[in-house]
């Protein structure tokens, strides 16, 4: 057990609080009654608000009345808004936001005891509201607090709520991008013949008349396609040209490593070229993938489909001559993908490619007999996790949008850069998530398959807004 340490808390999801900044009537019809009430009353003192310019000299008066002056930005740049109440001439109460993006951050709000018995703070923020509600920012950020008090004034101002968590819990959970999760375990009574057959069944029925090759995990399916195809060319050419869903920079290692092994990866055609691998990025279709058909025949080889991410994706896997399948990605089970469009022998996968594992295929056959027939009630929940992800973060956060009969394989969030992505992965990882980097691109990779409860999206969800605020209060209005 751990020493004990001074107690800090913080390690608990709680809500943030949005105002609407759209239309001030709109806005103010958002707001609990209580506020209104305050503010109304406050109105009626002989208080004066006025913008400032965030001198020296306003900022130093702001900081005696702050409870928290290290909230107070350093350098004043334009997009800080500086908001004092007067009264005779004295500084009583004042508001500091910060504009991010589409949204205005309430950073420092400060006020002295007789200014609180006025309800100043009420009329300030609502006068910020007022003053740039039609403009060109969506949300007020108000915050939240794990101090009860202020927890329960911010919960005033809310049009609608977010999830935020800011330190990592003793008790981590383990989120990961793939279903996978301890009560998923196999165990010794699920391994038997009719589990294994239904298994089968189930796949004739999804690949009819189509020959299959089970692998331990995909990325042996892809060395030894791709290895074999290498062999059986004629010509002896030596490249594999590798396109994706963006055809941005980034390709998982899985997948050049195991090219590598027996081929060099291209991002274009050339003229050594002996396979076209087309990447349906996290189960977003590509683009060009009728395209790709007509560049495969005109030349005479194989199109390869990696369908890894996009077990149920509507239109993906049957335009290739060949498609690789991830059983991990899909389902909450430990191993396994496949190859489909061409049957290798056991002994075939021993002998020349070293990765024959009938124990291990017939073990998962098993466990997938489980969780097979869920495929549509998977799809639906992962479109169900994506549509929660952006209502949380914004349309325009959104790396890929959701196509229509789409099964999206992880959720991706934009950053403002690769620092920012670098720096957010971290921290989200550091909540027990699993959260991967989409490099160059910038964009971490957030889980959304269909072991996510409400509770987990929220958790993930809250991390990741604990250092992103700016992603938070902008989808759009009802």
């Amino acid at each position: 057990m751990p020493a004990y340490s001074r107690y800090i808390s913080k390690d608990f999801l709680i809500e943030g609080s949005v105002l609407r900044l759209d239309d001030a009537k709109k806005a103010w019809d958002a707001l609990d009654g209580r506020m209104r009430t305050a503010v109304r009353k406050a109105q009626k003192s002989n208080v004066a608000i006025q913008r400032q310019a965030g001198t020296q000299q306003q900022l130093a008066a702001f900081r005696t009345i702050c409870l928290n002056p290290d909230d107070i930005p350093r350098n004043w740049s334009d997009r800080y808004q500086l908001f004092a109440a007067m009264q005779n001439d004295t500084l009583i109460a004042g508001i500091i936001v910060v504009e991010i993006g589409k949204k205005l951050f309430m950073l420092c709000h400060a006020s002295t005891p007789a200014a609180k018995k006025l309800n100043i703070p009420s009329l300030l923020i609502w006068h910020v509201a007022e003053q740039c509600a039609g403009k060109q920012w969506t949300h007020l950020d108000v915050g939240a607090s794990y101090r009860s008090s202020l927890q329960n004034f911010f919960t005033g101002w809310r049009s609608h709520a977010y999830p935020i968590l800011m330190s990592p819990p003793e008790l981590k959970p383990d989120i990961r991008l793939t279903p996978f999760h301890t009560a998923a375990l196999t165990g010794l009574g699920d391994v038997h013949d009719s589990a294994q057959a239904h298994t089968h069944t189930a796949l004739s029925k999804k690949w009819p008349n189509r020959p299959l090759t089970f692998f331990p995990r995909a990325m042996y399916g892809i060395f030894a396609l791709i290895r074999h195809l290498k062999e059986h060319d004629v010509h002896r050419r030596t490249d594999v040209y590798v396109t994706t869903t963006t055809d941005t920079h980034y390709v998982s290692s899985c997948v050049t490593s195991a090219i590598e092994q027996s081929a060099t990866v291209k991002r274009k055609m050339t003229d050594n070229t002996f396979a076209i691998f087309a990447i349906h990025e996290f189960g977003f279709p590509h683009p060009r993938l009728a395209e790709l058909r007509r560049m495969a025949d005109e030349r005479n080889i194989p199109l390869i489909e990696d369908c890894a991410y996009g077990w149920n994706t509507h239109g993906i896997g049957t335009v290739g001559d060949f498609a690789i399948y991830s059983l991990t990605k899909a389902f909450p089970i430990q191993f396994g993908g496949y190859v489909v469009g061409h049957s290798f022998s056991h002994q075939e996968l021993w002998t020349k490619y070293g990765c024959s594992d009938e124990g291990k295929q017939r073990w998962t056959e098993c466990a997938l007999a489980r969780w097979i027939d869920a495929q549509e009630s998977n799809t639906a929940k992962r479109r169900s996790n994506y549509a929660y992800f952006e209502s949380i973060f914004g349309d325009s956060q959104t790396f890929f949008p959701l196509p229509k009969e789409a099964e999206p394989g992880a959720y991706l969030l934009r950053c403002r850069d690769e620092e920012s992505m670098n720096t957010t992965s971290a921290f989200v990882r550091g909540f027990g998530i699993e959260c991967g980097n989409y490099w160059k691109n910038s964009a971490i990779i957030l889980p959304a398959h269909q072991e996510l409860s409400t509770a987990h999206l929220e958790y993930i969800a809250g991390s990741v807004l604990a250092t992103q605020r700016e992603w938070c209060g902008v989808p759009s209005h009802p």
